[in-house]
């Protein structure tokens, strides 16, 4: 298991990378917008919340494409699907 500190800081930055408010966050994971800003407030420190909760927050930033790392927070862009043509021959 990966464990990995997550900042206020982190928690901001991933937020704004894939242009979501408070309020939105709050609303896809089924939180209080509260919660969120009293975390975000948390700068450098770890945010003091419930690991269930907080994971739900980290869920909806991590589906949107936002990566935690050690040295720092990222947006993973998709990539385009490759798009494969099969041919088959058809014998009579």
């Amino acid at each position: 298991m990966l464990l990995l500190r997550i900042t206020g800081s982190m928690l901001r930055a991933g937020r704004a990378l894939v242009g979501l408010s408070r309020d939105e966050l709050a609303a896809r994971a089924g939180l209080c917008r509260h919660s969120i800003r009293k975390w975000e407030s948390s700068s450098d420190a770890v945010p003091d919340a419930m690991v269930g909760h907080l994971s739900r927050a980290l869920d909806v930033l991590e589906a949107e494409g936002v990566r935690f790392r050690d040295d720092g927070v990222f947006l993973e862009k998709a990539t385009p699907l490759d798009h494969k043509v099969i041919h088959a021959e058809v014998r009579a």
